[in-house]
């Protein structure tokens, strides 16, 4: 397995699954996903209630699906999620950001929560082979 073809699925992905877990409960929601610098990035409204889920226990994990034209796939990884607080990482990321203006006035904006993901392997369902490979995030 090549880690270069994971690389190509995430660089291409826009959306992902987001698991969160509180109180033994586990939550997941569909959430756009934005890969930039080798890292997964999603942003919140930071009064949702993933946010809060977040600051209680940071522990993740995320499903993205692949396709080919063989079959379908998937990429799991699991690690933490960091409320970025830098401001200059939130303007840089929040540029990236295809619908940002359609939810925030500015990177500064208080209701913009910016959430970085620490991945520390992935589970790769290669649709192509129909394999699965674990591979180390770094």
């Amino acid at each position: 397995m090549n880690r270069n073809k994971l690389i190509e699925y995430l660089e291409k992905s826009d959306l992902m699954y987001l698991a969160t877990c509180t109180d033994n409960k586990p939550h997941v929601r569909c959430m756009a996903m934005i890969y930039s610098d080798n890292t997964i990035w999603c942003c919140s409204k930071s009064n949702r209630l993933k946010v809060k889920e977040i600051r209680q226990n940071d522990s993740i994990e995320i499903c993205i699906l692949t396709e080919s034209r063989k079959d379908l796939g998937s990429i799991r990884g699991n690690g933490k999620a960091l409320i970025v607080t830098d401001q200059k990482i939130k303007k840089k990321l929040s540029e990236q950001i295809p619908f940002f203006k359609a939810y925030w006035e500015s990177p500064n904006d208080i209701d913009f929560t910016l959430i970085k993901l620490e991945i520390v392997e992935f589970m790769f369902h290669d649709p192509n082979d129909k394999q699965f490979y674990t591979i180390p995030a770094k």
